[in-house]
């Protein structure tokens, strides 16, 4: 039987086993660089996801600093409130003082009189005062 089949047919039979296995080895080597394809793709979404988690963290770490930092914010300006809510209670405290020393400035009484003046010191305790003889 091999040798009714003439050599244009053994020329075919060849040819037919060689594309069989020129197929065969590239469906092979599709599958190998599909999968190298593949794995590629894995590693690249791997060390996308870790840099993403990576800048979330860093993203979290940011915030809670600032939220420290606005609640070290408040805390001074409420600080800074109560020293100008105390500095405002002085300041009316001293214009008050300041009035009642200018009633008491304004409520003193000066005689032209020497004596009336020599005689009110002696009463308030100053002796060594003495009226001169002026010409």
């Amino acid at each position: 039987m091999i040798k009714k089949i003439p050599l244009w047919g053994w020329i075919a039979i060849a040819i037919a086993i060689l594309f069989l296995v020129n197929y065969i080895s590239s469906r092979a080597l599709n599958r190998s660089l599909f999968n190298l394809a593949l794995d590629q793709i894995r590693e690249d979404k791997t060390g996308v996801v870790q840099q993403r988690d990576e800048w979330i963290a860093t993203c979290e770490k940011q915030i809670l600093d600032l939220q420290k930092d606005v609640e070290r914010v408040q805390k001074e300006k409420a600080i800074e409130k109560a020293r100008a809510a105390q500095s405002a209670a002085e300041v009316v405290r001293l214009k008050g003082r300041i009035n009642a020393l200018q009633v008491q400035i304004d409520n003193i009484v000066v005689s032209h009189d020497p004596d009336a003046v020599l005689d009110s010191l002696r009463k308030q305790g100053i002796r060594s005062i003495r009226r001169r003889n002026t010409p």
